[in-house]
């Protein structure tokens, strides 16, 4: 197996070097004859992994992803042939919510030795057609709040938790909302919406939990449709949709399941689109995008010991 580890030295605001810790564990073992490369540039890492699978497309390689939840999205996004990849997550990033699911959360995958002699699981993955998503895909305020986190997050010096709050106060002020065509597993939901959101985990944006439940291996995503409301609405639901009190937001918001999910907005609108944090154009695609979850596809490793939640073992629900 070849190990190889791609590091994004621009992830979180840690102190600490982390291209110099893994450089350091790497030397403690020669054994792995491991290869070091670092992310220049954003989306540096998706050409990184794509020229790497091919240099060694007749062998097994095992990816060690160093960065947060957007290093990790748009890594994955770059493999040619999942079945001969294993991807290992170092989390140094903002976020690194996919880790909420398991025992542990991000601790257990920050020992280095722990990951190095882990074994894989299969994670399902959230394919939106021009890259793949491990936790969330999303279009409208979430996704325009995601934008604002990368952006206010440079100029952050109180902590990380402040350019999430920054950014959703931002949002709920100036909330837009739009006309989508939806469908989900061939039923029309279609409708004017502030927000539409598909989870494959339980967290997403550093601090957003609508659900307790939600399982990453269960061939299903959970989709959330937020119809059209005021500044003023989103102000008053906001607490209780990023803590999963979903109950007390009333009719205006619609929980589902499902396997395959269609967006289409009006030509012309400005359609923000986020996948694990990250933000990408959507504009050439015609303001439409088709997500749907591919089943058992990622092979993920696990630190020794490390276990899904018992909330994550299993879902339910249905459209």
């Amino acid at each position: 197996m070849k190990h190889i580890f791609i590091i994004n030295p621009r992830a979180g605001k840690e102190k600490e070097n982390i291209s110099v810790r893994v450089r350091a564990f790497i030397a403690t073992r020669p054994d792995l004859e491991a290869l070091v490369f670092t992310t220049e540039y954003c989306g540096h890492e998706t050409i990184l992994v794509g020229r790497l699978c091919h240099i060694f497309e007749d062998e097994t390689i095992r990816l060690y992803i160093c960065g947060g939840s957007g290093t990790l999205c748009r890594a994955v996004s770059g493999i040619p042939n999942l079945a001969m990849v294993e991807v290992a997550f170092f989390p140094c990033g903002m976020t690194n919510d996919i880790l909420k699911v398991f025992e542990g959360e991000a601790e257990p995958f920050r020992q280095l030795n722990a990951l190095v002699n882990g074994t894989p699981m299969y994670l399902d993955l959230l394919d939106f057609g021009f890259g793949k998503a491990l936790n969330f895909c999303s279009t409208g305020f979430d996704a325009k709040v995601s934008s604002d986190i990368n952006s206010l997050a440079r100029f952050s010096i109180v902590g990380s938790k402040l350019p999430y709050y920054l950014a959703i106060i931002r949002n709920a002020i100036a909330v837009r909302h739009s006309m989508y065509t939806i469908n989900i597993d061939g039923h029309d939901f279609s409708g004017r919406k502030t927000m539409i959101t598909a989870l494959n985990g339980i967290t997403y944006v550093g601090s957003f939990n609508p659900f307790e439940r939600a399982c990453p291996v269960n061939a299903k995503m959970k989709v959330i449709l937020y119809d059209a409301v005021s500044m003023f609405a989103v102000a008053k639901h906001m607490n209780h949709y990023r803590h999963g009190r979903l109950d007390k937001i009333g009719a205006s918001i619609v929980t589902l399941e499902g396997s395959e999910l269609r967006v289409k907005a009006p030509e012309g609108r400005n359609m923000y689109f986020a996948a694990d944090g990250e933000t990408f154009p959507i504009k050439e695609y015609h303001n439409e995008y088709a997500l749907r979850v591919m089943p058992a596809a990622l092979k993920f490793v696990l630190p020794q010991n490390v276990v899904l939640k018992e909330q994550c073992r299993e879902s339910e629900g249905g459209v």
